[in-house]
């Protein structure tokens, strides 16, 4: 009697162990194949894993996107570069989609309160892309363009497929560009953006300012943490003595606490300075303590661009003084030196 009693508990655990797993599997959505239309929009369930494809599977481009509510997803193609010039180092990669040959993607997921995953894979690469992937120090990488800053950020690289494609993750709407780039060249990215740093590897990153003037950070932490800049025109309290401000100041920081060895390198515009009655050689970085701006190290002028070494990360701003201030300083240096010698 007693084994019968245990063995009914088993046979009741095991039912209600199956009946957990069956509603388990009944509660996730099975993923599902649509086909989509570039420039129309494609109805995507909530929590079902969706794959769109633009054409022929496993040719043309596809779409894999997972949402939280039930979403209405676009994808267009992008044919001709942005007005904004591409970083140094970058090229477009050209792709057949279909009929049609596109440097990159439009993707929009509405309504706005959409949370999703997604990854894209881009269509068959032509053979000019190709031989520019084949260059020695050149990766494919997925570039994000943000249309209100005029500003490009690098989402990740990847090697192409078997299949000569790209598959790249989509993190939020918007413009996104193929391109090569050579693995020396700075990483753009956008203001408040957390760019991941290695431990003891020398990262290259660039923030653009507009298109003539960008500030680049070459950065070799001593623990992997994330680097992340922020750039405003105005700060309280900007006066440097002797010293006019450029209206280019950067809050750099990292996530973690970190031994840093970098190099700052501002990208000017002479007719900023030209305008400010700045004269180039007289350019530095300075940052700002709770007693005022201090200068770390000293700067180096090289075309339109200044470059200097620190250790440490804070607010940082970009001064210069003209031709006229420094001639004023060094007359009253002379006063005060013939006053005590006389």
């Amino acid at each position: 009697f007693i084994r019968q009693r245990k063995c009914k508990r088993q046979q009741l655990k095991m039912q209600f162990k199956a009946i957990t797993l069956l509603s388990l599997l009944l509660s996730v959505a099975v993923g599902v194949d649509v086909q989509g239309s570039f420039g129309s929009s494609t109805s995507v369930t909530a929590n079902t894993a969706t794959t769109i494809n633009f054409g022929i599977a496993g040719i043309n481009p596809s779409l894999t996107i997972t949402t939280n509510q039930d979403a209405q997803v676009t994808l267009s193609l992008l044919v001709s570069a942005q007005t904004t010039p591409l970083p140094q180092g970058y090229n477009l990669l050209t792709q057949s989609s279909g009929a049609s040959t596109n440097i990159g993607y439009q993707f929009n997921v509405s309504p706005s309160t959409t949370t999703f995953s997604a990854n894209l894979t881009g269509g068959v690469l032509a053979s000019t892309a190709l031989a520019i992937l084949a260059q020695a120090n050149v990766q494919a990488g997925l570039l994000q363009f943000d249309a209100n800053t005029q500003t490009y950020n690098q989402i990740a690289v990847a090697v192409p497929s078997a299949a000569q494609q790209l598959t790249f993750p989509l993190p939020s709407i918007g413009s996104y560009a193929f391109v090569a780039f050579n693995i020396q060249s700075p990483i753009p990215t956008f203001y408040g953006y957390a760019r991941e740093l290695t431990a003891n590897v020398v990262t290259r990153v660039a923030y653009f300012v507009n298109s003539t003037q960008q500030l680049a950070i070459d950065v070799k932490s001593s623990v992997q943490t994330d680097l992340t800049v922020n750039y405003t025109t105005s700060v309280s309290n900007s006066n440097f003595d002797g010293y006019v401000s450029l209206d280019a100041f950067f809050q750099i920081e990292t996530s973690s606490a970190a031994q840093v060895a970098a190099n700052l390198s501002y990208t000017f515009d002479q007719a900023v300075l030209a305008a400010k009655g700045i004269t180039a050689d007289t350019l530095i970085f300075a940052y700002q303590t709770s007693t005022g701006w201090k200068v770390d190290g000293s700067a180096s002028v090289s075309g339109n661009v200044v470059t200097q070494g620190t250790t440490h990360f804070s607010q940082w701003g970009v001064y210069g003084s003209s031709s006229d201030a420094t001639a004023m300083f060094v007359s009253v240096w002379l006063v005060i030196c013939a006053i005590f010698l006389m």
